[in-house]
């Protein structure tokens, strides 16, 4: 059973502060919620309910900061907003552990079936957290670190309501470019992005740069080529082009993505034989 247990240890951030949102809740009497347990957002629609299986980690995880009572004279029951843990990377709090463990710094978590107050080791399960702690090192000159019940830990931000909410993170996406005509791309086009193409079409690509990645997709069909700067080689189905030779294609679909590969150019990743040798 869930009880009043702030699980806030301290920030990493400048001020110190924790970062912290108002998030709905039901009427207590239809969902209780203690402070310092999990919760789920939109598992219920439109409200924070604590986590209830290893699964949750589906939707954006927080901790509650303050109780919903069920009920009580004078408390406020009805559904309301209150404080919560947004769960930024660099906030630290403290779990139980569902098994006692040597743990150790990096050591990955995901949740526990039925606890919204307990994490447990993850064995190749998706990870919502992190070990932090180093309270159970040796101090002298030793190497074993000692077995606890607990654990410092800070949270997967693909998971939490600060990494899909409050940030961009890991909301980025990519940026949509639409190329109808033969078109120069700017070295900003290069990054995160699709680009979508249609008619009969040269894409002119700008020099190579270090961790350049765009996706290109030939949206009709019709005859369209990708051509690198005269300085730059493309990797297709593995051999290495010539400088400034083409790629092409003339099929509804098929689609490349480019990544840089070292300072020579690029490598296109796509179905062997999609793309041709332009020259």
């Amino acid at each position: 059973m869930a009880t009043n247990k702030d699980p806030f240890v301290y920030s990493r951030n400048k001020d110190g502060k924790p970062v912290m949102f108002k998030g709905l809740v039901q009427a207590g009497s239809t969902q209780a919620i203690k402070r310092g347990e999990l919760c789920t957002w939109n598992e219920t629609t439109g409200y924070f309910i604590p986590v209830n299986a290893v699964a949750d980690h589906r939707y954006w995880l927080a901790i509650a900061a303050e109780e919903q009572k069920a009920s009580g004279r004078h408390e406020l029951t009805a559904i309301r907003y209150i404080d919560f843990y947004a769960l930024h990377p660099n906030d630290i709090f403290e779990f139980a552990l569902a098994a006692a463990a040597a743990i150790a710094y990096g050591d990955p978590y995901t949740l526990t079936a039925s606890d919204s107050q307990k994490l447990t080791a993850a064995a190749g399960a998706f990870a919502v957290a992190i070990s932090v702690g180093d309270g159970n090192y040796p101090q002298e000159e030793d190497t074993t670190l000692r077995n606890q019940s607990y654990g410092l830990f800070s949270f997967n931000p693909a998971v939490t309501w600060w990494g899909n909410r409050m940030s961009q993170e890991v909301r980025g996406g990519r940026k949509v470019i639409a190329v109808a005509a033969t078109e120069t791309l700017k070295e900003s086009d290069m990054y995160n992005s699709l680009i979508l193409i249609s008619g009969t079409t040269v894409v002119t690509l700008p020099a190579v740069k270090p961790g350049m990645d765009a996706v290109f997709i030939s949206a009709d069909g019709a005859d369209q080529s990708i051509d690198p700067n005269s300085a730059d080689k493309i990797r297709l189905d593995g051999a290495l082009l010539d400088d400034g030779d083409k790629i092409s294609q003339t099929t509804i679909g098929y689609y490349c993505n480019l990544i840089t590969e070292n300072a020579d150019g690029f490598c296109c990743i796509a179905p062997v034989g999609t793309w041709t040798d332009g020259s």
